[in-house]
């Protein structure tokens, strides 16, 4: 079954894409969080048991990639979360609105 090896070399491919270049400070954004694709069901007893090891490794790849995307959401989050906490001091840093 070749699908496990393309989407882990896709999702290798797509983790590279978003590292910082020369040690470059990146901001994670939720555009840079794809989600993983669920492994197709299995539903023939047969294939299952032919490809049961197989099958395996590619639901232990999807949960993987299910990780990581959840932690790219986090960082994304985070990163927002900063951002709107330094927007609010910088408005802040504006005074008082002027009575109008």
């Amino acid at each position: 079954m070749p699908l496990p090896r393309y989407r882990r070399a896709c999702f290798v491919a797509a983790t590279l894409l978003t590292m910082p270049v020369c040690g470059a400070a990146q901001t994670v954004t939720v555009l840079d969080c794809l989600p993983p694709v669920p492994p197709a069901p299995v539903t023939d007893a047969a294939t299952r048991a032919e490809y049961r090891t197989e099958i395996g490794q590619e639901f232990t790849a999807y949960f993987d990639e299910a990780q990581a995307y959840l932690r790219c959401l986090d960082a994304a989050r985070a990163a927002v979360s900063e951002e709107i906490n330094r927007v609010i001091r910088d408005y802040q840093s504006l005074g008082p609105e002027p009575d109008g």
